[in-house]
């Protein structure tokens, strides 16, 4: 038996002086005396006995205190004894669900070899992009229908991140962590450095490595140019993940609603682990696919989605108070310049105003009638988008509050002269990215807080947002806190500042989910937060969640707009390799380091406990005896 410290074992060498004084103590004997001529002789004999060794120590008190001595030494020692719990009852599976495994053998082998490894209490982890915990703490047959239940994504790897995530989680300690990868993409520190690193936190770390080289063909990498025609030009790279060459059929075929459909088909002669690049040109708006007809181990990098917005022509009606017979106002000059966009100025609401895009209520001094107030609470909750500019009259006319409603925001009080630093929040930094704000000054505006599930993109420090969106239906509605009065009592001077038709153009295009290519053209692994649930149609199914996880490559569709995923990982494509790791061990794996946990705590402790009961026995002999 080891100990933490030997040297603690030299209190046994008390047991010898210990033995000694018992040996000599003398014991108590009654003696008869006759007469005292025998007195001298009586005490001449008990000295001798004194003086001589007894054969036997009968003093139970002896024991008592050789018992006490022992346990003493052994707890000063302190035995190292292996923990029951080192034989990993509890399992922790990090299984690889990244596109290199949606290979049919790879995901079949990786499932059986997850069930083998099984335990009492069982973890299920899949390690995508990032590590998604799919079950914890079941028992051996739940966790087994939920591995047969795992499928493959199409997103990058990231298993260093899914092992210290595991590592991490107290409730892990004395686990076994069993990963389970064809380990075509690593990195990060070699993976004998993630066992070392378990075994500090009492866990054993074991990797099995699946699959076999198989022959793939992918689009490894796709970007678009605009053609500053209405199109674009689309140049993407294929590459042929094998050793012997491969004549590829291409195919780039495009769905417009302002164009019609047309295909161009193209083949390319790869060299054993050659690549070329592809270029299609005249790319109308829309949705287009390029497709790799022949067969192969992966099918999700063998078609490259591309999504660009359709600038369809847009009518938008403004609803203003203002004589425009003597000019347009900023924002109407503003929304003018806005190609394929109609703009009409109305002080009143039309018979047919259901047919435009975007009604702007812009009431400064005169409100709306009641009727018109309905019928603009119809609009908006039928899924079309209204924008509301925030001017007085909004504030202290009772009719106007019947839009209150459906407004973003509460309105509370008109703010007067004052020092409002205006900043962009949340999606408004990604939004209004090239609109600069430090040149305004607000001389009066609304006081606002935002409703419950409402999108603030701009707000004015300590006066509450002054760009704010909220969803209704398939639609929007979205107040706007600047009022474009130019009068020598205008609330602010936005509306004479350089970025003022910038301002409206971007926020125009993100109300009709018109957006740049690098933002409806992604990569699969990436995710997004909202400010507020959204409706999401994947390539799968229908949610409505704040967050998205591109997690398959296809179409999304979210806040109008249509976003294509697509692989492009040529790390996840070569399926081909025949060495991933520097595995050692058999069946492709690194054979698991014997975990013993050996710390002396716990033999210590009831080293103690039994000590201090022996001392209290001990104590109640003395006691007894009236030696205390």
């Amino acid at each position: 038996m080891d100990f933490e410290y030997s040297q603690g074992l030299i209190a046994l060498a008390g047991i010898i002086p210990l033995t000694i004084i018992y040996l000599l103590r003398p014991r108590p004997k009654n003696i008869i005396l006759p007469s005292l001529m025998f007195v001298r002789r009586i005490s001449q004999n008990i000295l001798d006995s004194r003086r001589t060794l007894s054969k036997r120590i009968t003093d139970p008190l002896f024991y008592l205190q050789l018992l006490a001595l022992i346990l003493l030494s052994t707890a000063l020692a302190g035995p190292l004894i292996d923990d029951a719990k080192a034989d990993a009852q509890k399992v922790i599976i990090i299984m690889d669900s990244s596109a290199s495994m949606t290979s049919p053998d790879r995901s079949s082998e990786a499932r059986s070899i997850a069930i083998d490894s099984l335990g009492q209490e069982n973890t299920i982890t899949a390690a995508e992009s990032i590590p998604v915990v799919l079950a914890k703490d079941l028992d051996a047959n739940d966790a087994e229908k939920v591995i047969n239940g795992m499928e493959a994504r199409n997103t990058p790897s990231d298993i260093p991140r899914a092992i210290l995530t595991a590592i991490n989680e107290k409730e892990n300690e004395y686990g076994k962590i069993v990963v389970i990868s064809d380990f075509e993409t690593w990195e990060g520190r070699a993976p004998e450095t993630y066992i070392r690193i378990a075994n500090t936190k009492n866990m054993e770390l074991e990797f099995r490595q699946v699959g076999n080289k198989t022959a793939n063909y992918a689009i490894v990498d796709g970007y678009l140019k605009d053609s500053n025609d209405g199109t674009y030009e689309y140049t993407c790279t294929i590459r042929n993940f094998n050793d012997r060459s491969a004549k590829l059929d291409v195919q780039l075929e495009s769905n417009s609603d302002t164009a019609s459909s047309s295909k161009v088909s193209n083949s390319v002669q790869l060299e054993e682990y050659g690549s070329q690049q592809i270029k299609f040109s005249n790319v109308p708006q829309g949705i287009s696919t390029v497709k790799i007809f022949n067969e192969d181990a992966i099918p999700c990098d063998n078609i490259a989605y591309i999504s660009i917005p359709e600038v369809k022509p847009k009518k938008i009606l403004v609803l203003t108070d203002a004589d425009q017979n003597v000019s347009k106002s900023p924002l109407i000059t503003a929304m003018s310049l806005l190609p394929d966009v109609d703009v009409d100025v109305r002080k009143d609401l039309p018979d047919e105003f259901a047919e435009y895009d975007t009604i702007v209520v812009n009431s400064k001094y005169k409100p709306l009638s009641v009727l018109t107030i309905k019928e603009i609470l119809t609009y908006a909750k039928s899924g079309k988008d209204l924008i509301v500019i925030g001017n007085e009259c909004l504030y202290s006319s009772p009719i106007m509050h019947g839009l209150y409603s459906i407004l973003p925001v509460e309105i509370k009080s008109v703010e007067k002269e004052g020092s409002h630093t205006i900043e962009t929040v949340g999606s408004g930094n990604n939004i209004f990215d090239d609109v600069s704000f430090s040149e305004v000054y607000l001389r009066k505006l609304l006081a606002t807080l935002p409703k419950e599930d409402a999108s603030v993109l701009v707000e004015a420090e300590g006066a509450g947002p002054l760009v704010c969106m909220q969803n209704i239906n398939d639609g929007t509605v979205t107040y706007v806190g600047f009022s474009d009065t130019t009068e020598t009592d205008a609330w602010n001077n936005f509306a004479t500042t350089p970025t003022y038709p910038v301002f409206w153009a971007k926020l125009l295009r993100y109300v009709w989910g018109v957006e740049d290519t690098s933002e409806t053209n992604v990569n699969t692994g990436r995710y997004q937060a909202f400010d507020q649930a959204v409706k999401i149609k994947t390539p799968t199914e229908t949610i409505s969640s704040d967050f998205v996880y591109y997690d398959e490559c296809g179409l999304y569709e979210l806040n109008q707009k249509t976003i294509a995923v697509n692989l492009y990982d040529s790390s996840e494509s070569n399926t081909f390799t025949e060495k991933r790791l520097n595995l050692t061990g058999e069946n492709g794996a690194i054979q698991k380091k014997d975990l013993h946990t050996v710390s002396p705590d716990k033999p210590r402790k009831y080293l103690i406990y039994l000590l201090l009961l022996v001392l209290m026995v001990e104590s109640a002999v003395m006691l007894r005896r009236r030696i205390i």
